[in-house]
């Protein structure tokens, strides 16, 4: 198996975050209403910065966790990058 390193940087995670929000605004991310998630969610809020990029953020607090939140960004990340490989072996 071959890994692939997805840097956790404001331009590998930008888009992959604004597909993100996209996503939820569209209820269109199933995470089978997981309050851990859910809580994850609710805890990122978008640095923007002057480039329009944006990555995640706590929301003001040290004891917040966005773990979650970043390992489905990181997945869209993935997702995104191989793609076209996957949907050549399905269809």
């Amino acid at each position: 198996m071959k890994w692939n390193k997805i840097r956790q940087g404001v331009y590998t995670l930008s888009e992959p975050m604004k597909q993100l929000e996209a996503d939820i605004k569209n209820h269109a991310l199933n995470y089978n209403n997981s309050p851990i998630i859910k809580w994850c969610l609710t805890n990122t809020q978008a640095k923007v910065d002057v480039n329009g990029n944006i990555r995640p953020s706590k929301l003001n607090s040290r004891l917040k966790r966005i773990d979650g939140t970043v390992a489905i960004i990181i997945a869209y990340a993935t997702l995104s990058r191989y793609k076209l490989d996957y949907e050549s072996l399905v269809i």
